[in-house]
This record gives structure tokens, sequence and C-alpha cells, in this order.
């Protein structure tokens, strides 16, 4: 009995063993189904998303350049324009020696043609388009409505595709122009600046500078409303194939790209098959290490963009270049600094070769003339850092370089931008120019009235030797009548007025000019006080006018005043050395006209107004206009006297009120300052902020 059992229950484990078995393989298929399926589509997610990543990097560049190409088509019509309308008679080869230097650096360029109205004068290159010179845009129906609309509203247009002429298809970027009469803009325009753009030279030049192969683009214009409009490039079928969508914006229109993958998106995963043979074999362990894998090749990918993000956020520019000296990674900063050059800038390329694109496009000044000896020196110094240097770019900027080795061989490279800086020196260099220069017009204008004061002052010792005294003189010797010697006694008495009389002109100069130092040495001790007071505006303008009055006389000029009477808080006498200051300088640069004073307020300040029309400031001279030691002009300036103190000095005793003084002025045509008063008197917390 007891064996009976023994085999009995021995049977049945051999009959559960298939079950379990079974039961197993169950399992592990639909674990395994669960598994693929899911591993699956979470890769063909991933390769739907990195697809269209990549396709929204490569649609972004494609907009970016395409801009850039079309930009540079706008600014080339432009300077052809510019030139054409200050000389609009060019001969053919004047025409030719204008553009082709300007097209020479842009394949995508067929040609330039210029027309005067609707017809077709001039072209450059002439050979292959012989055919278009002579064309009235008239006859070409395709063309002729934009031409028209070109030359009547006077805008740049970019049209396209058009069919040439020549044969091909292009995109022609029209550009009106004006000759002689550049501010009327309401009539006709004269012609046309057409450029037009081989469309798939430009494509593939964008193509081969990108490096895009796997993706088709096409390019169609949008409507005001952003609606569909004319197919510009490529097959339109692709924008029905959700693809990644960029505007680029053109003269006039908006330029819509759409890309998608050559192969279409992802709609399967390749590995399909492994995935569903590994997950039988290894079930949820192997789902467990895709997913870890999965997870630690996110978080690589999430770091590596963090730290790009990172770096591309600072202020400076980067770039890291390996052993070899091939670029591995460059921000956008250093990007933005290399310009000229930033079509050679990307990832594989060396130093030298990114060096030789900006010495073929002039991006390094100090290279011009000597490129393969600054070149040596430059490799030279980055094979080799130790000190960072100075660079200058040839848009005039000013970038400090430094370079360091890793361990590893690689070099580091930072670009600071130290234009301002420069700047920054070269304005404190040109005050002290100007402080020497003033030192250099002061020792002058201080000389001038000292020989006069002396020269006189010793005719007045010597009577003798005046005429008048001469005469005076022989009169009473002689003995002469009464008449004669009070004739003779007048003309010592004339002689003697006139020399006092330029004594004291001579004297009052002097202490003006000793006054103005003073003031400035104070000013700059910040020891002047003001006696604020209530003040008539009218009669302290009156005193001023009333005095500069003989000089604008003796000038031939007129000066007027029709300052309104208004009660302002401020230093009668220091606001009456402003207006002298300011008026005086305005009548002492007033050959012909006159100069005139007014005024406006509301309810809390004033306004005074000098306007003259005299010679005027240069418009880069302005911000000049009111520092210490600075003379606009030093010609002008010692043909009508002065130290270049006064301005400087109105102005702080301007701002010491609570108030500003200003100027405009053109060239020829006189200037206008502006002086700002607060008409009750400010607290020392309100002129403190």
């Amino acid at each position: 009995m007891p064996s009976h059992f023994a085999r009995l229950k021995k049977v049945v484990k051999l009959r559960e063993f298939p079950v379990a078995v079974g039961i197993t393989i169950v399992v592990v298929l639909i674990l395994t189904a669960v598994i693929a399926s899911q591993t699956n589509t979470r890769l063909l997610d991933l390769a739907r998303q990195t697809a269209r990543e990549d396709a929204a990097q490569n649609a972004d560049a494609i907009a970016g350049a395409l801009q850039r190409e079309l930009t540079n088509v706008d600014v080339i019509a432009r300077a052809i324009r510019y030139s054409i309308e200050q000389n609009p008679n060019l001969t053919q080869q004047e025409y030719q020696n204008l553009v082709e230097p300007l097209i020479g650096t842009t394949p995508a360029i067929l040609v330039v043609g210029r027309s005067r109205g609707f017809v077709i004068e001039q072209i450059y290159p002439i050979s292959g388009n012989e055919k278009a010179i002579g064309l009235d845009y008239r006859l070409v129906p395709t063309q002729f409505m934009a031409v028209r609309e070109a030359l009547n509203s006077g805008k740049a247009s970019l049209e396209g595709p058009v069919d040439l002429v020549q044969g091909g298809k292009a995109f022609i970027q029209r550009t009106p122009y004006y000759p002689n009469n550049r501010q009327d803009m309401s009539r006709i325009a004269s012609g046309l600046i057409s450029v037009v753009v081989d469309r798939e030279r430009l494509m593939a030049q964008i193509y081969q500078d990108l490096g895009i192969e796997a993706h088709e683009i096409a390019i169609r214009s949008l409507t005001p409303d952003s609606m569909p409009a004319k197919m510009k490039y490529g097959p339109e079928s692709i924008f029905d194939n959700n693809p990644i969508l960029r505007r680029v914006p053109t003269d006039s229109s908006t330029w819509q790209i759409g890309l998608v993958p050559s192969s279409g998106w992802p709609a399967h995963v390749r590995a399909e098959g492994y995935v569903w043979v590994l997950s039988f074999l290894s079930s949820a362990l192997l789902c467990g290490m895709i997913l870890a894998l999965w997870s630690m090749y996110r978080s690589k990918r999430i770091a590596e963009g963090q730290l790009r993000s990172a770096i591309n956020s600072i202020d400076d520019g980067f770039a890291l270049y390996d052993e070899l000296d091939r670029l591995v990674f460059a921000n956008e900063k250093y990007l933005s600094y290399y310009d000229l050059s930033r079509s050679a800038i990307y990832p594989g390329n060396t130093f030298e070769n990114i060096l030789r694109e900006g010495l073929k496009n002039g991006q390094y000044k100090d290279a011009i003339g000597r490129e393969d000896e600054w070149l040596q020196e430059r490799l030279d110094k980055h094979f080799n850092p130790t000190e960072p240097i100075e660079q200058k770019l040839g848009d005039g900027r000013w970038l400090k370089v430094a370079e360091t080795r890793s361990p590893d061989g690689n070099t580091v490279g930072f670009r600071v931008d130290i234009t301002e800086l420069k700047q920054a020196r070269e304005r404190a260099e040109a005050a002290n120019r100007a402080k020497n220069n003033f030192l250099n017009i002061i020792s002058h204008e201080l000389r001038t009235p000292l020989t006069s004061v002396i020269g006189y002052a010793r005719f007045l010792e010597n009577l003798e030797v005046l005429p008048g005294f001469k005469a005076l003189d022989h009169a009473v010797r002689s003995g002469a009548d009464k008449s004669e010697c009070a004739e003779a006694l007048a003309a010592l008495r004339n002689d003697v007025s006139g020399m006092s009389g330029r004594i004291t002109t001579a004297s009052d100069h002097l202490l003006g000019l000793i006054n103005d130092v003073l003031d400035r040495a104070k000013l700059e001790a910040e020891t002047v006080e003001l006696n604020l007071e209530r003040i008539d505006l009218k009669d302290t303008v009156k005193t001023v006018t009333s005095g500069l009055g003989i000089k604008a006389t003796e000038k031939g000029i007129s000066l007027t005043s029709d300052v309104a009477p208004l009660a302002v808080a401020a230093d009668a006498k220091r606001l009456r050395q402003v207006l002298i200051n300011v008026v005086g300088n305005a009548i002492k640069f007033t050959e012909t006209g006159g100069v005139h004073l007014s005024s406006d307020s509301d309810d809390t300040q004033v306004r005074i107004t000098v306007r003259d029309t005299g010679c005027g400031i240069p418009a880069d001279q302005l911000d000049q206009i009111f520092d210490q030691f600075v003379q606009v002009d030093t010609s002008v300036t010692r043909r009508n006297s002065g130290t270049g103190l006064g301005l400087a000095i109105s102005r702080e005793l301007i701002e010491l009120h609570g108030g500003e003084i200003s100027v405009e002025s053109e060239e020829g045509r006189g200037s206008t300052f502006t002086i700002t008063l607060p008409i009750r008197a400010r607290t020392p917390t309100e002129l403190a902020a």
C-alpha cells in the first residue's frame, strides 16, 4: 500500500511538471509580449522625438542661414542703390566696378540689373545675360505687376520664383532708387535695382554649409493672416506630412519653411525582432536593464543639454578644441564675436582653418596687409598660451583672448568683450589731451591781456612819448592861445582815456578767466553754496541782454528776448553767470542773424531757450560740449577767445539748482541751448535723488 501511494505521488508530480512548464511559458510569453510591446513603443516614440529634434535643429539652421543670405542680398541691393542715387549716370564699366566686389563672395547671385523706369539699362555680369539688356518689364506679364508695385510704392520686395529670360528660376530682390531727391518718397521711383538669386544654387549652398542631407524641405510664402500662399521651393506635399515649420521674414512677405526626414517620420523600430527575442529570453530582467540603460542615456543627454545651455548663457565667448586642435564646442557668444568666419566655426574644423576664413573676410583688423605673418604669430600664441592678449576685430570691437591647455591636451578659450573698457581708456586719454590743450589755451589767454595791461601801463608811465603829450608840450612852449592848448589837452586826454579803457577791458577779461578757473576749482571741491531767493526771471534775463547787447550790436546781429515774467527760486548771481556764458557764447559764434531768448513753464519747472543762427556744433562733438577742458573746435575758439570752461561751469551750476542744461545743434544752421530749472527750491534730499 505505501509503495502504491508513493508511485501515485510520483505520477502526479510528473503530470504537474508539464502544467507548470506550460504556465511558466504562458507567463513568460505574456510578460515578454507586454515588455516587448512597451519597449518597442518607447523606442518608437524616442525615434520620433529624436527625429523631430534633429529636424527642428536643421530647420533652425536652415532658417537662420536663409535669413542671413536674404539679408546679405538686401544689403548688397541697398549699397548699390545708395551709389546710384549719388551718381545716377554710371557707365557700364563704372556699374561693373561697383557691383563686382559686392557680389564676389555670394555665388548664389546670378546677375544684378538696373532699370530706368521699366527698361533694364545696365546689368552685371553681361556674359550670358545679353538678352536681359533692354528688356521692358511691361512686356513680361509675369513680372510687370511686381515691378510696377515696387516703382509706385518705393518699397523693396523679394519676388519669386520667377522664370528668367536667360532660363532657370530665381528669386529677385527689387529695390527702388530716387536719384538726386532722396527726401521725396511720394513720387514714383526712378528705377529698380534687381538682384537675381539662383534658387537652386542658394539652397545647395545652404545644404552644403550646414551639412544637411537626410531631410527634405519646402518653402512657401504666407499671406498677412498667416495663410499659405505661393510655393517658393520644393514639393508642396511636404507641408501635408506634419513637417517642422519655421518662419523667415522678408521685405515684402513672410516665408514658411517645412522640413521632414527624407525617409519620412519613423513608423517602426528596426530592432523590433531582437527586442522580442531578448524579451522572451530575459523577460523582466532584460526589461529592467533596458529601462535602466535608457534612463542613464536620457540623463546623459539632459546633462549635456544643461551644460550646453549653461555655457551658451554666459556673457563671454567660450570654445573648446581637442588635442588635435579641432573644434569641439563653441557657444553662441563666441559665434557672434566672429560673425565673418561663422560659417567655418563648426565641430571638427581646425583652429587654423577658422582663422584663415576670418582673414579671408577681413575679420582681424591688425592682420590686414600682413596676413601670413599675423597667422603664424596667432598660432604660436594659441599653441603656447601664456598671458591673455587683446584682439581688434574688423567691426571695431576689442576682445580679450584668454586660452589655456588642459591636462589631457585640450585647449579652452574665452573671449571677453572689452570694447567699453578700451573706449573708456581712449576717453581718458582724450580728456588728458583736452586738459593739456586747455593749459595751452589758458596760458595764451592770460598772456594776451597781461601783455596789453603791461604795454599800455608803460605808455602811461612815459606820457612824453604820446602824440597828444607832444602836441600839448609844443603848444605850451610856443605860447599858443588857449584854444590850441585846450585842443592839445583834449587829444592827450583821449590818448590816456583810450589806453585806460584798453587796460580796463584787458583786466576785465583777465578777471573773467581767473573767475572761471576759481569757479571750476570750487565746483570740484564742492564748496559752492547757492543763495536761493525768489527772483523775477524776466528781470534777470533783461540784465543779461542789456549787458551783452553792446557786443551783439558791434557784431551787427540781433539780441532779442520774450522771456515771460515768472518768480523762481534761484541764486541770482549764479543764474546770471550761466546766462552770460550761454548767451555770450551764442553771440561769439554767430556772424549773421541773431540770438533769441524765450521761455515756457508748467507747474513745476521753467525752460529757458537760447537759440542762435551761428556756425553750429558737429553732431559727433555734441556729447563733449559740456565737458571740462574740452573745446569743440580749437581754431574757432582761438579766433573768438575763451577757455572752454564756461559751459562746464554752467552745467554744474544748473545741476546744483536741481535743473539741467541741454543742447541741440545742426552744423552750419545754429544751436539751441535749453536750461530747465525747478520753480520752487528743492530740498537737499530731492537734489541728491
